[in-house]
C-alpha cells in the first residue's frame, strides 16, 4: 500500500504538487597531484509536494542548524541524501518557483525528517 499516493491525492485539492529540478551532486574525484576535481552534477525532472513547517521542526531549527532564512519541508517520491562525505553522496538541491514568487530559486535539501521505502519528507532551505 502506497500511503504517500493516497495522502497526496487528498492534499492536492488544497496544495497542488509541482515540479521541481532536483540536481544532484556528481562527487568529487581527486586528480594525482591530490587536489579535488568536482564530478559534473546531474539534473532531474521531479514532482514535489511543499508545505510550511511543522511546530516541532521550526522548534528543531531554533535550537540545532541556527541559521537564518525560509525553509520548507518537502515530499518527494524517492529518496535522498543529505551529506555523506564518505560516500560522496549529498549536498542535493532543488530548483523550482515557490508559491508567492515569480522566478525559481535554488533550495539546498539540510536534511531528511522522513524515510519510507518510496518516498521522502526533506527540509529545505533557500539558498537565494
Amino acid at each position: 500500500m502506497n500511503l504517500r499516493a493516497i495522502a497526496n491525492g487528498a492534499t492536492q485539492a488544497v496544495n497542488p504538487n509541482m515540479t521541481a529540478t532536483l540536481v544532484l551532486q556528481g562527487g568529487y574525484k581527486t586528480d594525482r597531484t591530490g587536489r579535488r576535481i568536482a564530478k559534473p552534477e546531474q539534473s532531474v525532472s521531479v514532482t514535489i509536494q511543499t508545505q510550511a513547517l511543522t511546530s516541532q521542526e521550526r522548534q528543531e531549527l531554533d535550537g540545532g542548524l541556527l541559521q537564518q532564512g525560509q525553509y520548507l519541508s518537502v515530499y518527494i517520491t524517492g529518496q535522498l541524501h543529505v551529506l555523506r562525505r564518505i560516500e560522496g553522496k549529498g549536498a542535493e538541491k532543488l530548483i523550482f518557483t515557490a508559491y508567492g514568487e515569480n522566478e525559481p530559486c535554488e533550495w539546498l535539501i539540510k536534511s531528511v525528517t522522513e524515510s519510507w521505502a518510496d518516498w521522502c519528507k526533506v527540509l529545505i532551505w533557500k539558498q537565494n
